[in-house]
């Protein structure tokens, strides 16, 4: 499980001044101790994300002897020795085990989640008794049914279902059913990542748009390159392994574009959307995007070729390019090598005007952002997305077909159907080779759409409010056909 954890609090530190005669007494002592106490958690803060260091395992067992009679049941647990640190950069230590027993109880038929945590307590906050010479950290142990929050350390949760509760061990691990010990979701202590990236998707479930006429239904041909939310999970549980810099977010987020969640865009790194979903915008989307491109993010749009003519003319041009390479060295075939460089020559420029046609479809939409599209070949040959954090020559293939990107300011047209070698398919064919380079480029991409988010906030970040409604309702982007329906 990830989560974005807040950074220290930005506060300066101050620190006893010495000098000599200087009287000692118990609130300097306090002061000059406090000092490294808050550096100390200042710096795990900064580096660290919290969670278990060693031990805090939970293993079932019976109850207690010792306990009355009508709490002998089957709800105990033992907590084992282990140390964690807190969100605050706080150690917790837990030194011997510890018998705890569930209580909670689902009332309902729905199944309640029960979370079991650890928490530091400081002793300056606890009123104790006595005039001790040493006060001991300590902590607490909680059963919540909600989920963990700021200073807590998750090392249990428990589905608890409506009736007798008997805890037992998961027969699978990975899978755990109702009143079985669930330890999946237990953080491990390590280096902060620099950034949680968050991707949202769009969510046309809602059957309706702002369009004139209406957000036309998806046929069944539309489905198919419609990118799965599965795929871009996979996608993002990809991102720490590659590239432990950057996390993904646990989830893919779903959002309309409407006005009342412009804000909620603002919250994410990129936005991936289809070309077909781009073109069945209206204004308020459209405005949307807008505003969400001015204050750094990136919009990823995927114009799929299956089944287009793009896709047959890229494979007859793979195939004149393999012709050529294995053309014997023979004077009297030089005709023929000359026709073969010049139908290359003519499927490579028709090949151009299919992706230019689907250019022009965010043709006026740029404009209005003034950063017109640019193939990333006529970029800086350094640019982000080529060398950044991998280094890409070329641009790769999917399924044998290649892909191209375009790139205007945030927005990121990707020609081709990168998204599907994200996850698995449907018959599990796709090579790891194919799937590790379609991830590679996807991190790529989400480098450089967190790296512009931080830069642009770095600057001082951008006027993001939303637009007012317009008085006019004619459209300020032009109407045009589906090109790859036409292409099909």
């Amino acid at each position: 499980m990830t989560k974005s954890w807040p950074p220290p609090q930005i506060k300066q530190f101050e620190r006893l001044k010495v000098s000599d005669g200087l009287l000692i007494n118990a609130q300097r002592w306090q002061l000059a101790h406090q000092y490294h106490r808050q550096y100390h958690n200042a710096y795990y803060q900064s580096l660290h994300q919290p969670g278990i260091v060693c031990g805090l395992g939970v293993r079932i067992i019976q109850a207690p002897t010792d306990v009355v009679a009508k709490f002998r049941d089957q709800r105990w647990v033992e907590i084992q020795p282990g140390i964690a640190i807190d969100l605050f950069g706080n150690f917790i230590v837990v030194p011997e085990a510890i018998n705890y027993r569930v209580s909670s109880e689902a009332i309902t038929e729905e199944s309640v989640t029960v979370y079991i945590v650890v928490k530091f307590r400081d002793p300056d906050e606890l009123k104790l008794r006595g005039n001790e010479e040493k006060v001991t950290e300590t902590f607490r142990i909680d059963e919540k049914k909600n989920p963990p929050i700021d200073g807590d350390v998750e090392v249990c949760r428990i589905r608890l279902k409506q009736g007798k509760v008997q805890l037992i061990n998961p027969p699978d691990v990975f899978y755990p059913d109702y009143n079985q010990l669930d330890l999946r979701y237990r953080l491990q202590a390590q280096s902060r990542p620099h950034a949680i990236a968050q991707i949202a998707t769009y969510n046309n479930s809602s059957g309706s748009s702002s369009q004139v006429g209406g957000l036309r239904e998806i046929s069944p041909r539309d489905a198919e390159v419609v990118p799965t939310v599965s795929n871009l999970s996979y996608f993002l549980q990809s991102v720490a392994g590659l590239y432990p810099a950057l996390q993904g977010a646990d989830e893919v987020g779903k959002l309309t574009l409407q006005p009342e969640e412009a804000s909620k865009l603002l919250e994410y790194d990129l936005f991936f959307l289809t070309e077909r979903q781009f073109q069945s915008f209206g204004e308020p989307e459209l405005d949307s995007l807008q505003q969400y491109l001015k204050s750094g993010g990136v919009v990823v749009v995927e114009a799929s070729t299956k089944g287009t003519s793009i896709e047959a003319l890229s494979k007859i041009k793979q195939e004149l390019e393999n012709n050529l390479i294995d053309f014997p060295e023979d004077e009297d075939l030089t005709q023929y090598r000359t026709d073969l460089e010049e139908e290359l020559g003519n499927i490579t420029a028709k090949l151009q005007e299919q992706i230019d046609g689907v250019c022009r479809v965010f043709e006026d939409f740029t404009i209005q952002l003034g950063t017109p599209l640019k193939s990333l070949e006529q970029l800086d040959r350094n640019h982000p997305i080529r060398t950044k954090p991998f280094l890409f020559a070329g641009l790769p293939h999917i399924n044998k077909h290649p892909i191209s990107i375009w790139i205007g300011g945030g927005l990121v047209v990707v020609i081709g159907n990168l998204s599907s070698g994200w996850g698995l398919d449907e018959k599990l064919s796709l090579p790891r080779e194919t799937i590790r380079t379609a991830q590679e480029m996807g991190i790529n991409i989400l480098h450089f759409a967190w790296r512009r988010r931080q830069l642009t906030y770095g600057q001082g970040g951008v006027e993001t409010k939303t637009p007012a409604p317009r008085k006019d309702s004619s459209p300020r982007y032009s109407s045009r056909p589906n090109v790859l329906d036409e292409l099909l």
